[in-house]
């Protein structure tokens, strides 16, 4: 009976051990899943023209006068935008310029003394060395050749006074057409010229509003071949590389827009930024930033328009 009863635990052991290596054997004989191959990688991007939209900065601050175009215009390089009201400036130039005049009298006038005094002193020396000569043969007394050897030496001293008052106005002459460059200069920053040539995009202030000196005021797009500028997660950085194929969709749509290729790869990781949704965002995320340039438009693109940019990795 003792042998009946220990016999009994044994016998399950032994089956459960049994089961056990069934089990392990179906395990080891299930097929092993494939890694998954990446062919294309999707990333968000905007379309732009080529090297960016230009922000526009006021040069100066002050009351719009008059606008002369409008959001949507083409403007040509050097395309007068806008006018400040330019009254102060204006009459500031004006002063500058009748200071301008009075100082030129001034020199011309210093110019005319110099000359009349060089050749006052060109004459003493002529009728000081015909003196020494006289004197030689008795015609005249040493007391009028030291006269006029004083005479002389005065004329020298007057000589170098007006040669330095000459000089003191024309520095002075200089400095008033420095002024009045600078007044000048005052004046055309008044004047809000298109440094480019393109589209404008927005134009924010109207006649009669403020704008403020280094503010932006307007963007414009120039006339440049349009780009993707596309986003792409950190965890495909490394599959990138210039020149590889990509097709261009509007989001949620798997049309093709348009066809490119990479042109150029930020050399690093980058924040999220193109159509980041706040500053504030703490996802611990990295991008590395791909410029597309567009071969074939398949219909129009809008610029800064939401795009989708599919790059083949094959």
């Amino acid at each position: 009976m003792i042998t009946q009863q220990m016999n009994k635990p044994i016998g399950w052991l032994a089956a459960i051990l049994l089961l056990t290596a069934c089990d392990n054997g179906k395990e080891n004989t299930a097929p092993q899943a494939e890694p998954l191959t990446v062919t294309h990688i999707v990333g968000i991007g905007k379309v732009i023209p080529q090297e960016g939209v230009v922000e526009l900065a006021a040069p100066a601050s002050g009351i719009v006068e008059e606008c002369y175009f409008a959001a949507g215009d083409q403007v040509a390089a050097g395309d007068l935008i806008l006018v400040l009201d330019k009254t102060d400036e204006t009459l500031s130039l004006q002063e500058s310029d009748a200071g301008l005049a009075t100082q030129q009298l001034q020199v011309t006038s210093a110019q005319l003394t110099l000359e009349q005094e060089r050749i006052a002193l060109e004459d003493l020396r002529r009728r000081l060395s015909d003196a020494r000569e006289l004197l030689t043969a008795g015609a005249v007394t040493g007391e009028e050749v030291r006269r006029l050897q004083n005479d002389l030496d005065q004329g020298a001293e007057r000589l170098k006074r007006v040669e330095n008052d000459y000089r003191l106005q024309q520095s002075r002459l200089r400095e008033m057409q420095a002024a009045r460059a600078a007044r000048e200069n005052d004046l055309s920053q008044r004047s809000f010229r298109a440094p480019v040539g393109g589209t404008l995009l927005t134009l924010t202030p109207r006649a009669g509003e403020a704008v403020t000196m280094h503010q932006p005021y307007g963007r414009i797009a120039p006339d440049r071949p349009l780009v993707v500028m596309a986003e792409i997660d950190e965890l495909f950085a490394d599959r990138l590389a210039v020149g590889q194929p990509c097709t261009i969709h509007l989001p949620g749509d798997s049309s093709v827009v348009a066809t490119g290729r990479i042109a150029r790869l930020s050399p690093d990781l980058k924040r999220k930024s193109l159509f980041s949704d706040s500053g504030s965002d703490l996802e611990d995320r990295r991008i590395r930033e791909i410029e597309v340039s567009l071969d074939e438009l398949q219909q129009p693109l809008f610029i800064e328009s939401k795009v989708e940019c599919r790059v083949d990795v094959n």
